[in-house]
Formats: C-alpha cells, structure tokens, sequence
C-alpha cells in the first residue's frame, strides 16, 4: 500500500488516497470480523438443550414448538427439504445373479470411491452408484461373505497406485485385497474412474472360528472389525521388503493378555454371546464406538495421535434405558430401546457431544464422553458415556397430527441432522425416509423441522456422503462445519440406488423460486420473514451468484430480484451470543512486517468512525537479494501497492516492516449506524465465504529430514481457487447500485467493494505461490518477515498483508530471473490475476531486470550495448517507478556507468519537473519549506545510486595499494567490476565523475561532491584539466556553513584552491584570511601560518585592484603576530614541566591567533619569556629603552647562567656570544630592540669577570653585522667613561686593554674598505688610541699597555 516516503509529490495533500484505501480496508475487515464471529458464535449444542441452563441433562421433543413443518410455515404444500437427486437401477449383469443366489446377500455402499457393494453367497460386486457403471466383481473365496469393508492403506506400505483395501471375511478367513484405478477424472470432483480389484490378496487371516460381523478403517488406515463373539479386532499390518509381502496379525482388543490360554469353545461357553453389529470412528477426535446386537455402546480411546487404543467403558441397554427414563420419566421404557445406530459427531460439529443413538422409535440419544461438566472447555480424553440429551421424534407433541416414525432399523447423524428408514412392520411393505433438521432454526431454541420420503422398497443401507468439493479441497478448509451445508446419503434398496439429499436454507429458497416462478409470491415473502430478512438475503445472494453458473438462468435472476425486493429493510446488526472480545493483531500496510510485528492500523472509535493507528516512524536499513524491479528501497511516485511496499525506504532498505502490534478489537462491538438487509445480507455471505480460512494461519513451519524449517502454506491452490471463483462471482454481483451515494451503507459496501478486489488479487496471488514452491519463495523473505508471516492470519493479509505480498512477488520472479528464464509469461499471468499489485508498469521493470541479466551473459559488444540501452529506455519510460538500487546495481555490474547517470537524471526530472529541490537548496535550505525539504531529499535519495557507483570503482581502484582481498570478490563471476584492473576503475572512476558533473543537474553536482569529501577526494576536483563548475564553489560555501569544525576547515581549504584555480585571487585570499583567522576551527599554527602565506601570494598575484592593498595589509600583519605566537608556543613548550603554561593555555595557541599584546601579557611577560618580549617589542614597534636593556640584561643572564656547567672561562664566554650571534642576527637592524653600546659593556663586563679572551666580544659584534666604526664608537665611549666598575671586577684597564687589541684587528678590518669608510674608521681608531693614553696616564704600571697602543696606532698611521 502506500510508500513510507511519500505517494504523492505533493506532501501537504490534505486527503491521502492511499490512507482512505487503508482505512476502507480495515473497515470491512472490522466489520466481517462482526458477522465472521455471530456466525461462529451461534447457539452451542447445550445452550439448544438447554442443559447450559439447567447444569443437567434435559429432553426435548415433547413441546409444541419443537417439530415444525415446512410446508405448513411458508404456506407452501409441495417445498420439502428432502429430496432424491437421481435414482439408479442395479446393473442388469447382477440382476441374474439373485436367481442363483443360495443362502445370504449383503449391500452397502462406499462413499469415498461413490461405489455401491453387493455380496451375493461368496461373491461380491462392485459398482458406481450414480451412473450404475464401471462394474468389478471378486469370486475367489470359497465361503459365504459375511462382512464387508473399504480402508484407505497406511502411506508407505503399499505402492501407490493401490488406492484403497478391500477386507472381506467369511467364516473361516478374511481376506485383503487391493484396490486400483485406470485413472482419476479431470472435472475437479476427485472421482475415480474405472476401478480393479486385484486378484491376489494382499494378505489372508484365519478369523479362528469367529465371524467378523462389521469392518470399520480410520483415516490413520488402521483396520477394526467387530467380532461375533462381541470382541473388537484389528488387523496391524507394516511394509516389507516385496510388494504383496506385507506382515499383519489380528489383535482382539477386548479380552486380557492371558485369554490366549483359553480355549474358544470353552470361552463361548463362559460368556452370553453379543456380536457387535456396527463400528463408528470419531477421526477428530480419535475415539471408537461399537454397537452390540442387544443394544450395547463400547467406547475405546485411540490416544491423541490415532494410533493406540484403550478401553473406556461399556454401557448395556439396560443402563442407556434407565438413564433414558431418569431424564424423560413420563414415556414408557420401550421407547428407548433397542439401539439400532449409532453415529459419532465430529469436533467441528460441538465440543461437548460425542455420539448419537437412534432407538428403534426413532428417539434421539445424545452422549458425552467427558463428564457431562458444560463449562469444562478444551480437548478431551474420553473417560465416561455420559447421556446428556434425549430428543423424541415427532408424535409425542400433545395434539400432533404427525405419525410417529416406527421400526426404524437403519439412520444417520451429520452435521445436526438426522435421516433414518422406518418402515410399518412385514418384509413386504415399503418404507420411508425422514428427515429431521434445523434448516430455519433461529435463536437458540430446538425447533426441527421434519420430511418425510417414500422409498420404492425396503433399504439395505444408509450410508451419508461426502460433500461434492470435500475430495479437492483441504483438511484446514473442511475443519468448519458451513451455515448452509447440504447433507447427501446414498440409499441402497433392491431396486436400486438413490442418492437423497436434504438442503440448507439456500436450496428452500430455490425451490420457493422454481415453485412459484420469481419472487413476488407470498410463500417467497414468507420465508424472508422466517428466515429473518438478512440471512434471507445472503440466501438469495448466494443463489444469484452461484445458480449463475447453471443452465436455469431464471433462478438467478429471480434472486437477484428477491434480494433487492426485500433487503431494502432495516436489519438489526449482529449481536453474537457470547460477547468476547478478541484480540486480534493485524498486518496493515505500509508495514506488514515484522521487526516488530503488525501495527498502524485503523479501529473503530466509540461513536464507529475511523480512528488512524500511529504509524510507525522508525524505519532501518537492511539490504534485501531481490531480482525484481518492486524489490524495497525506493518509492519516488504514487504506485501500485507493488512499489509502495517493495520500495519504501524502510528498506533503506526496509520494507515488509512495519510493526505488527497486538491491539484490542472487540468484533462484537455494534457500531449506531443501521444498515438494509441487503447490506448486512452481503456482508454474511462474505464471511462464510471466507470464514474456513479468516482466522486460519498464513503458514505452517515444518522440519525437512536435515531438520532445517522451512514454511508451507496452510491452503492449497486449489482452495483459493474455490475462494476466488465465489469472491469474482459477487464481485459482478456488486457492480449493481446497492446504496444511494454518499450515505454510510454506500461507504460501507464500497469498502466491501474494495475489500473484495484485493482478496481476489491476494487469493490469485497465493495460488499461483503455491504453484511455484512456496517454501522456497518465503524463504527468500527477511528474517523479519518470515516471522511476521508466520504469526499472520489470512485475515491479517487480506486486510493489510499487501507489502508481504508484493515482497512475495518479488521473489517470485526473481527465481524466473535466477533461472536465466524469461519473465514475460509470468509478468503476464500476474497482470491478469492481480492488477493492483502488479502494475504494467512492475512488469516492464521485470522485462528490463531480465534484459539486464541476459546483457552481462552477452559476448557481443554491439549486441551487449543494444540491450542495455534497450533495458535503460524500459527503465526510463516507468520512471520513477522503478526499483532503482537494484537496476542500477545490474548496470554497474554490467560496466554501463552512463546508464546509471541517465536513470536517476531521468528519475528526479519525472520526480521535480519544476526543479523545487533546486530552489529549496539555493534558499540555504529553509526549515519551513517542507515541500522543497521533501522533495530535495527524495532526490538525493536517488543520487546516492550513482555514488553507490563511484563507491565500488573506488574500492575496485584502491585494490592496487592493498594486499587484502576486496569484499567485490563477493560479487557474481560474471560481474564486469570483477574483470576490471585498479587503473581502469580509477579511469572510469574520473570519467563517471566529469560524466555527472556535465550534466546540467546541480544537486546531482552536490551529491557527487559530497562523495568525493567524503572520501577526502575533493583534490581530484583540481585535477580534472578542466575549470571547476561553477556549482561546485555555490556547494563548498553552504555546505562549509553548516559543517562542524572540522568539515568546514576541509571545505574552505578544497573552496580556497578552487577559487584561485577559476581565476578569482582576492576571492581566494579572504577564504584564506577566514581560515587563518577563525578560532576553534581546529587549524594548527602551523596551518594557519601557511594559509597567511599563501593570502599574500594570491593578493600579489591579483594585482593592487578591488581593495587588494588594505587586505594585503592585514595578511601581513597577521603573519607577522603568527610567527611571534609560534615563537612563543615554541619558547613555552621549552620550560620545565613545572613552569610551563597550562594544557589548555598552550593550546589556545594553536586555536586561535591571538593579539600581540595577549601574546605580551598572558604569555611572555606571565612566563619569563624574555626573547618572545624582545620579539614582541620589535612586533609592535614599541620603543622603550629600559624595557629593552631590561630584557636584555635577563637575557644575557639566563645565558650565563647555562653556560656555568662548562669548564673554562672562554667557552662560558662563547655559549653566552651564540646566544647573542642568534638574537642579534635578527635584531642588529631594528636599532631600538638591539641597544649595542649596552650589550657591548654587559658583555665586557662578563668577561672581565670570567677572564676570558678579551677580543671574544667584539669579535662576535663584528662578525653578527655591526661596522667597524661602530664598534670603535662603542668602545671609546667605554674607555672615556672609565667607570669605576672594572675595578669592580678586578682589572680597572680591562676596557683599555680590549682597545688595544681592537686596534690590533682593526688593521684587517680596515684594509678592504672604500677609501673613505677607511679614513674615517682611521680617525675614530686614533680617537680610541688617545683616549686609551688618557685614561692610562693616572694609572700605575700601564707603561706596556701605552707602548702597546702606540705601536698599533703606528702601524694604523701608515695605512692612511
């Protein structure tokens, strides 16, 4: 039924179609579950008797009330419910044969082969009865037949074409002999044709001097024989290796194990003699009753399973007589006696009574086998004989004008209804056959109705037959009991045979119709009245359709006029006797299924509208086999139950899922609403046309020899045949005008109408399921699904089983599929039979699977091409209606990549011809845009098939990198993927890739785009040698908007590529700026730096226009603090564990870039970071001298002090001079960040105290940059100064001593400058000598050092 995406583009629709086809469903599903239970509620045997009520065994058939006759009720003198349907004489070639006929004859018939038996001495002939053909005949025994029997064999013991045993005993043996067919008719009835008896016994017992009087098989094959001596024998047989050479014994069931030890003559003697006349089997229940000559009933249990055997218990005619008497203590005990039959009830026909007696009054003796108790519900092992009832023939009414029935010696119970053969006294005079039935009973009163019929001479037998369809239909659709059976017997006399039949309340009605020729007559009118108007309409409704088939038209017409003549009236609706409400749990589409069983269904609310089950909204992803186009997945347009069920994205693929959930129902619940007779009339006869299979089990689980389960269907096909043949039949019925538009009763018979279409095309469905071994298609089902199928009734799937259905056939033509057989034959017959669920449009899918599938088999390119294109025009024309994952997995498999672009280009076209996912997608995807939301994703629901595309090329291509086996080896040999090499998938990977991106699709642009992130392939964009599409820069910006962090990074970073690639810098440069500087994105430091980096390259190369200076500026800028931030994470990730910033501050860091005097205050300054200040005051160009000699002077101090570790003075010297070669290298240009007057005299100072080289100093300033003249400038000012620190640090000419080997380099130093950069170093060099001999002349003890000067001034003076 409906898609769980949607069945309509529009999905704000107020009225869902779909939904009313759901609700109108349930409804009549509800309401023949009303009518369904009225009928399987009607009065029980003890509430007619009234013994319910009383708690106590009761008699009826004294009251006036109780015998009614029908001809008198309907004022009609000829109706009669009992009547002979055809009379047939013996056959003339057994009439000679009474004249040599010498001591005994017996005749009885066989009503499961519909064959009449005659024993003339030792002869016996055989013959159907309803033509009085087909003669067989048997004289190979040389005594006198005594009894005679028909047993259907045990399976596995004979061959099988021996059909049936004939048992034949005489006084001396029994004889066993097999019975064969020609063959079976073709007509449907089941019948045999011509019959053989087999010459050669199959096995022969003495009978030990003991006549066998009667023979009795039960449905299980065994053989029971009621013996002269009142005992009950078997005969047991089992196979043996041979054909005839079967192994049997005759067992007596009725004496003890030590009886053997007693002789026969001598037991005669010790016992009364009592022959049992007559064996009855209960086969539904497993018991066995005999009847004695003298009127005795033995009961034997024969287990639960039919195959052991106890005794019960045995009740004497004396005791039935006074328990007769106890009950009805006003009639004569000669009333009740001698019991001349016996017939067991069936447990379809009541749970309580077990067994009827007839009287040779023809008085009604009715037993239980339980205790008697009437509230004791459930199967039974019988343990007692229990009388609960006794009904009196008519006569016995005060004032009765009815004869009583006398000498009745022969009669029949079935199905509530009694015939027995009375006749007046003396051999010669005729008899009589009556007839006593509850035809037009109503309520829950005993009231009978009786017919009497002469028969030409006295009866042989009396044997009921089985029904007309009982021989081709199965066992689960005979287990109920129908309102309207009709009751044959076959009645044997010496002129002949004749079958007699007693009708139900249907076949009154015709013969009201024949008599009075239409329906306008009073007897007519009468019987509507009687009947109660309703039922008398579902009457005449069944003759209208089926008298249809017959070649009296007339009655159907005259029904047809009767039903619309009288079923105008206001009929009251079903009240069941018993109120139960049941619960009863419901597949109901879209969600037949089973993850959890059953559920969005509809029930009736308090005032009997319709109230919507929730709808299960939870729907999983589990990957269904399926050849067939309806396979789950995919529902794109409003479809056919097929598509809606196999496609719904349950089967995202989910589908037969939905949720099956016990909801309570009570189906006797009486809606307000009044409908006419002919309304409630079809409604009844729908139900009993359903009503054998509507609670009835979908399946059945059995075991195979390797003990694997597997399902089974409960019906066969030919029971659906039957159900469909009388469904299609009031079908043609209905398409009259039954009610006027637009009342309830019309919305009511139109759901009827409804309900009958689908039970139809379900029912048709299932025969031909049957027909295709069914174990095999439901095994293909989801395990979910099987499940559901197996708590599932019929009513369950006729009321909402149409997803389970449709997944159904999908298997079912998937096997034609696997079988590499052509689908055309069976996509035609499921057109025919179920139209509804298999749409044209399903059987042109399954034309182009099989062309698929043919097309991968195909050898011939230019023939393999023209079916795939063939295949992908079928698939194109049905479009969206198509099973799109599966057709497009065929296509992959097939190496047709374009194809799959082409259907879901053509699918979401038919899908949004006005391209409202387009614009829904450029509006940033608003959140009240439903309609675009919907159809946007419903789209792209079909573009994950050509990314489902890409996904396997690529795992194909990535093959070449791996040594692990890829999971494609899975996939059939036949599969082109399997074929390919890893650089051929990457080539047709590129070209599927530019294959989509050429179409003008852009959300088929979007989807391929999010592949390739996905897959972190978005490069590959870059490199397809052509420019990027311009959808692809709409796609990255708005899916980097409402990506996380993380995703967004990756999207700008592919956006910012993209653009520069298209030409577009400044656009480029400020994705990079945003990238650089967004926090929290998750971009390193590292990362961020770079994207700076590439900023200004981009800004460069798009030339100063558009603003590109201001944001060249900014890059800039933003470098420049990045690189000192990294500077400062770099120094801070140094300290010492315990010094070190917090985790959370040392990754701020790398989350964000931070302001330069954050990086000052929160970092640098908080932590001692003494180079990151220098480099922070050089960043912002503050100048501040003291901070900077400050931070200087820290600097230097954090440099001796690593230096003190090492062992002289000169190398703590020179590691303090690196660290100064490091910084000044980056600082000697700045001027204010490098103060050299200040670190020359800190320097020299270190190392006067140190007494290390005095020329390591200035050597190092030198060689980090500084000018010789500036270096002179420094150290004259230091020798000028002469501060009393060096004496401090214990040599007060230190300065100058530096001096004089300053002089001493500055000769190297000098020689290769210009002209004039020398003689100006030249005179600061003599400015350094003079001040060096000034500061020395007040010293003491410097006369070397002054020599020392001089001589390097001197030398200084000849360079000049």
């Amino acid at each position: 039924m409906p898609s769980v995406i949607n069945n309509s583009i529009d999905a704000t629709r107020p009225v869902d179609g779909t939904k009313m086809q759901l609700d109108s469903l349930e409804l009549a599903g509800c309401t023949l579950d009303r009518y369904i239970s009225a009928d399987n509620s009607r009065p029980s045997f003890l509430e007619i008797t009234g013994i319910a009520t009383q708690r106590s065994p009761t008699c009826s058939g004294l009251n006036a009330g109780d015998y009614r006759n029908l001809a008198a009720l309907v004022n009609h003198p000829s109706l009669s419910q009992l009547k002979i349907l055809n009379k047939v004489p013996l056959p003339p070639e057994i009439m000679e044969h009474f004249a040599h006929m010498q001591c005994h004859c017996l005749m009885g018939v066989f009503p499961e082969i519909s064959r009449v038996w005659l024993a003339i001495d030792s002869n016996i002939y055989v013959w159907a009865f309803e033509h009085g053909s087909d003669v067989a005949y048997f004289d190979g025994l040389g005594e006198t037949i005594v009894s005679v029997g028909l047993v259907k064999p045990k399976s596995g013991v004979f061959q099988n074409f021996v059909k049936y045993l004939l048992v034949l005993t005489t006084t001396v043996e029994i004889v066993v002999l097999g019975v064969t067919f020609s063959s079976s008719k073709n007509d449907g009835s089941g019948e045999f044709q011509e019959i053989h008896l087999v010459p050669e016994p199959v096995f022969v017992l003495p009978t030990d001097g003991i006549s066998m009087m009667c023979v009795k098989s039960t449905a299980k094959g065994r053989i029971f024989m009621g013996g002269k001596d009142g005992c009950l024998y078997e005969i047991t047989y089992q196979a043996q290796l041979g054909w005839f050479g079967k192994h049997c014994k005759k067992v007596n069931h009725s004496t003890s194990t030590l009886s053997f030890l007693v002789p026969t003559f001598l037991s005669a003697a010790l016992y009364d003699e009592d022959p049992i006349v007559k064996i009855e089997v209960d086969n539904s229940r497993h018991i066995l009753y005999t009847l004695s000559e003298k009127g005795c009933i033995e009961v034997f249990d024969l287990g639960v399973d039919g195959e052991g055997l106890s005794r019960v218990m045995r009740l004497s005619q004396g005791k039935i007589v006074s328990s007769a008497v106890e009950i009805v203590k006003t009639l004569e005990p000669g009333n009740f006696k001698p019991v001349v039959a016996i017939s067991a009830v069936d447990e379809s026909e009541s749970d309580h009574l077990n067994l009827v007696a007839v009287t040779q009054t023809g008085a009604r003796l009715y037993f239980t086998t339980g205790d008697g108790d009437p509230n004791q519900n459930g199967p039974q092992r019988p343990h007692y004989l229990t009388l609960l009832h006794v009904r009196l023939p008519p006569g016995f009414t005060p004032n009765s004008s009815v004869l009583k029935p006398k000498q009745v010696h022969s009669a029949v119970y079935e199905n509530g209804s009694l015939v027995m053969v009375c006749s007046a006294g003396g051999g010669g005079e005729a008899e009589a056959l009556w007839c006593l039935s509850r035809v037009l009973a109503a309520g829950a009163s005993f009231s009978e109705s009786h017919t009497l019929l002469a028969l030409d001479g006295p009866a042989w037998a009396l044997t009921a037959l089985p029904h007309h369809h009982s021989k081709h239909l199965s066992p689960a659709m005979l287990s109920k009991k129908e309102v309207w059976s009709v009751s044959r017997w076959a009645v044997v006399t010496s002129a002949g045979a004749c079958v007699a039949e007693a009708g139900g309340a249907p076949d009154l009605l015709r013969a009201l119709l024949r008599d009075c020729r239409g329906p306008d007559a009073h007897p007519v009118k009468d019987f509507f009245q009687l009947y109660s108007v309703e039922q008398a309409c579902a009457c005449a409704l069944y003759l209208a359709c089926e008298d249809i088939t017959s070649g009296d038209l007339s009655i159907s017409e005259w029904a047809t006029r009767a039903f619309f003549l009288y079923g105008n009236q206001m009929a009251a609706t079903p009240s069941p006797m018993f109120q139960q409400p049941s619960q009863m749990p419901s597949i109901n589409s879209p969600k037949f299924s089973p993850r959890q069983m059953s559920t969005p269904m509809t029930v009736r609310g308090p005032q009997g509208q319709i109230q919507q089950g929730k709808l299960n909204q939870s729907y999983q992803q589990a990957p269904m086999n399926q050849s067939f186009p309806g396979s789950p997945n995919q529902s794109l347009m409003p479809q056919s139950p097929f598509h809606q069920s196999m496609m719904s994205p349950g089967f995202n693929q989910s589908s037969f899922v939905g949720n099956m959930t016990q909801q309570q129902r009570d189906p006797n619940f009486v809606p307000p609403v009044e409908y006419t007779a002919k309304h409630n009339g079809l409604y009844i006869y729908i139900g009993r046309i359903l009503a054998p299979i509507w609670n009835l089990k979908c399946v059945s689980v059995s075991q195979s020899p390797d003990r694997k389960e597997f399902m089974s269907s409960r019906v066969t096909g030919e029971d659906c045949a039957y159900i469909v043949q009388k469904l299609q039949r009031v079908s043609a019925f209905m398409q009259r005008t039954l009610a006027p538009p637009h009342s309830d009763e019309h919305a009511s018979l139109q759901a009827l109408k409804l309900f009958i279409t689908m039970a139809i095309e379900m029912l048709s469905l299932w025969k031909v399921l049957c027909e295709h071994q069914f174990h095999v298609i439901a095994a293909s089902l989801p395990p979910d699904q099987q499940n559901a199928l197996q708590a599932a009734s019929f009513r369950e799937l006729l009321v909402g089983g149409q997803e389970v259905a449709c997944l159904l056939l999908g298997s079912l033509v998937a096997g034609y599929l696997r079988d590499n057989a052509s689908v055309d034959g069976i996509s035609q017959k499921l057109r025919q039979l179920c139209p509804t669920l298999y749409r044209q449009e399903d059987a042109t899918c399954s034309k182009a699977n099989e062309l698929l599938i043919f097309a991968k088999q195909q050898k011939n390119p230019a023939e393999r091409e023209e079916m795939l294109q063939h295949a992908l025009k079928l698939c194109k024309d049905v479009a969206p209606n198509v099973n799109l994952p599966l057709v497009c997995a065929k296509l992959v498999s097939a190496g047709f990549y374009t194809g799959v672009v082409e259907l879901c280009v053509a699918c979401a076209s038919k899908l949004d011809p006005q391209d409202k996912a387009v614009h829904y997608y450029k509006s940033d995807q608003p959140s009240q845009d439903r309609e675009g939301h919907f159809i946007y994703y419903r789209r792209m629901e079909i573009y994950r098939e050509v990314c489902s595309a890409l996904e396997r090329l690529y795992e194909r291509s990535a093959e070449a990198t791996t040594s692990e086996p890829s999971p494609l080896r899975s996939q059939p040999t036949n599969d082109s993927m399997l074929t390919m090499s890893p650089a051929d998938a990457n080539y047709q990977g590129r070209k599927l890739v530019w294959e989509c991106l050429s179409r003008d699709d852009e959300l088929l642009h979007v989807a391929v785009y999010e592949w390739l992130v996905s897959k972190n392939l978005g490069s590959e964009l870059l490199s397809l040698g052509r420019a990027p599409p311009g959808s692809l820069r709409t796609y990255l910006a708005a899916a980097a908007r409402s990506a996380g962090a993380g995703a967004a990074l990756t999207l700008l970073d592919l956006l910012w590529k993209v653009l520069e690639k298209s030409g577009d810098h400044l656009a480029a440069a400020n994705v990079l700026e945003g990238l650089a500087t967004r926090p929290g994105s998750g971009a390193t430091l590292a990362q961020r730096m770079s994207w700076l980096s590439a900023g200004v390259v981009c800004v460069r190369g798009a030339g100063g226009g558009g603003g590109g200076g201001e944001l060249l500026r900014r890059l800039e800028e933003a470098g420049e603090v990045a690189r000192v931030q990294a500077a400062v994470r770099a120094a801070a990730r140094a300290l010492p564990p315990p010094l070190q910033p917090h985790r959370q501050l040392l990754q701020r860091l790398d989350d964000e870039l931070l302001e330069i005097t954050q990086l000052y205050e929160e970092y640098a300054d908080r932590f001692n970071l003494w180079e990151c200040k220098l480099a922070i005051v050089q960043c912002s160009g503050h100048n501040d001298a003291l901070l900077v000699e400050n931070i200087w002077t820290n600097i230097l101090a954090e440099a001796e002090a690593v230096a003190r570790s090492l062992p002289t003075p000169d190398e703590r010297l020179a590691s303090v001079l690196s660290k100064l070669t490091t910084l000044g290298r980056d600082y000697v240009n700045t001027g204010h960040c490098f103060p050299l007057y200040f670190i020359v005299r800190q320097l020299e100072i270190m190392s006067c105290k140190l007494q290390a080289d005095r020329g390591m100093v200035f050597r190092t300033i030198l060689n980090i940059g500084v000018s010789l003249e500036q270096v002179l400038d420094i150290y004259i000012k230091l020798v000028s100064v002469n501060e009393r620190v060096w004496l401090g640090c214990g040599d007060e000419s230190h300065v100058c001593r530096c001096a004089a080997l300053l002089l001493d380099v500055a000769r190297a130093e000098l020689a290769p400058l210009p002209v004039a950069l020398r003689r100006r170093a030249l005179a600061r060099c003599k400015d350094l000598h003079e001040a060096a001999l000034s500061a020395l002349q007040a010293r003491p003890n410097t006369q070397r050092l002054i020599d020392r000067l001089s001589v390097a001034q001197a030398h200084l003076d000849r360079m000049d």
